[in-house]
Order: C-alpha cells, then sequence, then structure tokens
C-alpha cells in the first residue's frame, strides 16, 4: 500500500480562508436577500450517531450552508451541504491497531420546507428530503516529514515537521434521507432569524449505515 502524508498545517490555512469566503458571502447575501424570493441559511452544531453507527463512532461537530427558493410563506426549497466529522473512538481505534484515525462525512441534500408561524417573531418549520453521501477515513501514525506547503514554501522555503503519515483509508457513497424541524426567532425587524433544528439523516452504505442526529445553530435570511 502506498504510503502517504497528510499534514494538520494545510488543512489548517483552508478551513481558515474557507471560513472567511463563507463570511463575505454570507454578508452580500443578506443585503441582496432582502429584497429578492432568495432564502440562505449558515450554521453548526454537534451531531449524534445512531444504531451500528455509535459503536465506532463519537459524537462530532457539523457544519452547513444551504440556500433555496421562497415559493410562499409557508413553503420553501432549500439545496443544503453538510459537514459531519465522525470521531473514531478508542476502541475502534484499538481494534485497528493504530495510533490514530479520523472520518468524516460531506452531504449534498435537496430539502422541501413546510413553515409555521408562531407569532411576529417566532416561528416552526418542518424539513425532509434526499441527498447524496459520501464518508471518508483514514488510519494514522505520528511522523516527522519535509513540508512543502504550496502558499508558504514561496516566501520561506520547505520545513522539517511533525506530520500524520497515512498509513490506511477508505472512502464509500450512498444516498440518503433525511428528516426533522426546527424553531426561528427573527432578530429585530429584519429578515434575519436565528434557528434550532434537530434532523435525522440516514445513508444506507454497505456494512454499518451512517444514522446521524445533528443539533444545528445558525441564522437564515
Amino acid at each position: 500500500m502506498e504510503t502517504r502524508i497528510f499534514t494538520r498545517p494545510r488543512l489548517t490555512k483552508s478551513l481558515q480562508l474557507l471560513a472567511t469566503m463563507m463570511l463575505i458571502l454570507c454578508s452580500v447575501s443578506a443585503v441582496r436577500a432582502q429584497a429578492t424570493r432568495w432564502n440562505f441559511n449558515v450554521g453548526g452544531g454537534i451531531g449524534f450517531p445512531q444504531g451500528d453507527l455509535s459503536s465506532f463512532i463519537n459524537n462530532g461537530g457539523n457544519f452547513v450552508v444551504g440556500g433555496g427558493y421562497n415559493v410562499n410563506k409557508w413553503l420553501s426549497t432549500n439545496g443544503e451541504f453538510m459537514w459531519q466529522d465522525l470521531p473514531v473512538n478508542s476502541s475502534t481505534k484499538q481494534a485497528l491497531q493504530t495510533p490514530d484515525a479520523s472520518a468524516r462525512q460531506y452531504a449534498v441534500t435537496f430539502d422541501p420546507m413546510v413553515h409555521f408561524p408562531l407569532g411576529h417573531k417566532l416561528g416552526a418549520y418542518a424539513i425532509g428530503g434526499i441527498g447524496w453521501y459520501h464518508r471518508s477515513g483514514e488510519t494514522t501514525t505520528p511522523g516527522t516529514a519535509i513540508i512543502c506547503d504550496p502558499y508558504w514554501s514561496w516566501w520561506f522555503g520547505c520545513t522539517v515537521g511533525d506530520v500524520d503519515i497515512i498509513t490506511g483509508s477508505t472512502s464509500a457513497d450512498a444516498f440518503g434521507e433525511n428528516i426533522g424541524g426546527g424553531i426561528t426567532y427573527r432578530l429585530g425587524e429584519s429578515g434575519i432569524k436565528f434557528y434550532t433544528e434537530f434532523r435525522y439523516h440516514h445513508a444506507d452504505y454497505n456494512n454499518v449505515a451512517t444514522n446521524i442526529i445533528p443539533v444545528t445553530f445558525g441564522v437564515r435570511w
């Protein structure tokens, strides 16, 4: 098996850049969405594995970003990208005979939403749909290597540092479905709403399906 090297510094810079771009995008979209029938959402929280998955995976963080079209005050559509961390528990690492392991799931879903106004600022909604799910994971061991980061090596050259050497990897794709609901609270007189959402996701991979309940906090506008 080919040995690959995974460097944490590169991942950290990529996530920082992604976060900055998302903040800019959300700021611009919030202004434009006021005068359109399009809606957007961004949020994050924690996911709780269910069923067989909970034997291998601990609770992990999640991130979502999405958008859709408001058909009317009762019905809208939502296309959403979700990233869910799947932290491998210690007993599974022992069974795999590896110092460390990591896994995660990406999903792109299409989800109709039904809205229920509960007052001047408070509201509720039901959401559910189908989508494509991708799960991947690696086993790793600590090591030392020459790091030639595409960004920093231009200015400072290559360096020697601590890295995680990937000793094995796996990935799989599956179609899945989700269903859930949430509560919204409008901030002031704006179109921005804070939301809390519970949703059940199921993706039927071979061997062990991914059944997880993310609890997400974020904003919709």
